[in-house]
């Protein structure tokens, strides 16, 4: 960690005291004008520093630019080795993520930007990541004893983690299109691409790359209707002053780390289950290129869809081979 790292862990672990230059050198065991230049820094972030005389430095406000060691701060033991990486433009975190992977296998590591240039969704198809306020993000992860077949549960923990820490920060109420996208009053907000390396010879999954895309605030500046007749945004065109991405990373880690270690007690399922959007509405929808229809009934306990046709017979639909139009569950 740089010293602005640690003098910012340090005031985020004493956020009421008054802390002195020299006292704080210290105990960092550093110069004091290196702790004057770390301070300086954190200004020029954002963050909020009072400068009391003749006693000290003391954090008033968090900055709400992304920020490694407010995302990581206080899950160290939920996440004891994850790398953090932020930008303010990439073509793709997915991108980064699986390269991460393959050049350091078995070690979890999170990609954060503000834009993507070639972000991408389920099925190659292209998602929109140019809002002024968008959220874009890849976990990597290296489950242990996980099958192929499992990956629609960490599509469904990612999602249950994302609504439960927008909803604990903003107050809103959000819901999910089965399997990965979220909506919030009527329009898609978000969506999730969960993809996969496997093991040829065990069938295990050797590593795993999740990613997020969240409409937070702005103005979608595009003709292409397939976004513009389904897209929406959680605060409108303006981002609110007291919503802290830091926090909403801190927060999805937590939740998403407590899920996936303990995969399958599926304590996410209910959640997940009681923001479902469309239970006991007729759909259609597109499974290894065919076109069905049938009433939406709930999941089963492995996150699978449940769905009954006009023949009154349940089928049970799996994530990666389903494709539900949008426009549907628009409001």
């Amino acid at each position: 960690m740089t010293i602005r790292d640690n003098i910012l862990t340090y005031l985020l672990d004493h956020p009421d005291t008054v802390v002195s230059g020299q006292s704080l050198a210290d105990h960092l065991g550093v110069s004091r004008n290196a702790v004057w230049k770390g301070f300086n820094q954190l200004r020029e972030e954002g963050y909020g520093i009072i400068s009391h005389s003749n006693k000290g430095y003391q954090l008033d406000r968090r900055s709400s630019l992304l920020d490694a060691v407010q995302i990581c701060y206080g899950i160290t033991s939920l996440w004891p080795d994850l790398t953090i990486n932020v930008s303010e433009e990439t073509t793709s975190t997915n991108d980064l993520a699986k390269q991460f992977a393959i050049n350091h296998p078995g070690h979890s590591a999170l990609f954060i930007t503000k834009k993507q240039t070639k972000g991408r969704g389920r099925q190659g198809r292209s998602f929109y990541s140019h809002l002024s306020d968008g959220l874009y993000f890849s976990l990597v992860i290296s489950p242990e004893n996980i099958l192929p077949n499992d990956v629609t549960l960490y599509t469904i923990i990612t999602a249950t983690a994302v609504l439960q820490a927008l909803e604990d920060l903003s107050g809103k109420t959000l819901a999910v299109k089965w399997v990965n996208d979220l909506f919030y009053d009527g329009r898609k907000i978000g969506g999730i691409l969960c993809e996969a390396t496997t093991d040829l010879e065990t069938k295990q999954l050797t590593s795993l790359v999740i990613g997020v895309g969240l409409n937070l605030a702005g103005e979608f500046q595009t003709d292409d209707t397939s976004v513009t007749d389904i897209a929406g945004t959680l605060f409108g065109t303006t981002m609110p002053d007291d919503f802290n991405q830091n926090s909403f990373m801190n927060l999805f880690l937590t939740y998403f780390g407590q899920y996936h270690k303990a995969l399958f007690d599926y304590d996410y399922l209910p959640i997940y289950a009681g923001h479902l959007l469309g239970i006991g509405k007729k759909v259609d929808y597109t499974l290894n290129g065919q076109q069905y229809n049938g009433t939406i009934e709930g999941i089963n306990q492995s996150g699978n869809l449940l769905i009954r046709d006009d023949d009154n017979t349940q089928h049970t639909l799996v994530g990666g081979e389903v494709h539900f139009s949008s426009l549907q569950f628009k409001g």
